[in-house]
């Protein structure tokens, strides 16, 4: 009942506190927590902690983050945050994913990128990195709201790389939906947990948004993820990267930059 009326309030109790509210033992919330399938209390919190997340807005959210930010040791406290964000990140990867990831990216005739609002500077990220190692690499940018037309010729045997947090997006939703209707390889760089959108992808590489003192998700795990997806590309085939980056060089060389 205190669950269905107050269900929220978890989140920011401890296991003593929320004994005392509701006149009942700790470890009968334990138990409770275990009939729920979960290894205890505290894994419970997190998993409605990160149904709050979901649903609290950036308002909402730089209000409860205001008087972080305004600490005078911000520059140390946001460094601090980032850090830990990229621990749980590379503790929580699947090497099994990343090495699927890694090969079917390499292994693609082509790759569509996909990224959307925040995610879209990751995507370009990626993009401009890829493409100076592969050919045939295709950043869906949706200018103009021209995305059907801009992955209209996938096939089978591509791949696309999705970046995707909540709040999902119905829009991406419907594009990677289509893609896999095509039998496109559909690698999803997003968050625990991602049961919403698990019929969406094929491979999934959960990365830690460490929010931290901030009133956004912080975007430096998922970037991290996407530097060794590159770096392990570049590693795997040193001839094809060697090709395509003598190729580029030459275009470079025509006088692309001032004084050259």
């Amino acid at each position: 009942d205190y669950i269905m009326d107050q269900g929220s309030d978890i989140a920011f109790k401890t296991l003593e506190e929320l004994a005392n509210d509701i006149n009942v033992s700790t470890t009968s919330i334990i138990r409770f927590a275990r009939t729920l399938e979960y290894e205890g209390y505290t894994q419970m919190q997190q998993n409605v902690q990160k149904s709050l997340m979901k649903k609290v807005s950036l308002p909402e959210r730089y209000e409860q983050n205001y008087s972080l930010l305004k600490k005078d040791d911000l520059l140390n406290d946001l460094m601090d945050a980032e850090i830990e964000g990229l621990k749980k990140s590379v503790a929580s990867l699947d090497e099994g994913s990343l090495y699927k990831a890694v090969e079917a990216i390499g292994q693609a005739e082509t790759v569509y990128i996909l990224g959307a609002r925040t995610t879209f500077g990751l995507a370009h990220y990626m993009t401009a990195n890829l493409s100076q190692i592969r050919k045939h690499v295709h950043l869906v940018s949706g200018t103009g709201g021209m995305y059907p037309e801009e992955i209209v010729g996938v096939k089978k045997g591509d791949v696309c790389l999705a970046y995707m947090f909540p709040r999902y997006q119905k829009m991406m939703s419907n594009l990677l939906s289509w893609l896999k209707s095509k039998e496109v390889l559909v690698i999803v760089i997003t968050s625990e947990p991602y049961d919403a959108i698990r019929h969406l992808g094929d491979i999934f590489l959960c990365c830690s948004l460490q929010a931290g003192i901030m009133m956004k998700d912080s975007m430096v795990s998922p970037m991290f993820i996407s530097d060794y997806l590159f770096n392990r590309i570049v590693a795997n085939d040193y001839q094809r990267t060697h090709a395509v980056l003598e190729e580029v060089e030459s275009l470079l060389d025509r006088g692309f930059y001032f004084g050259v």
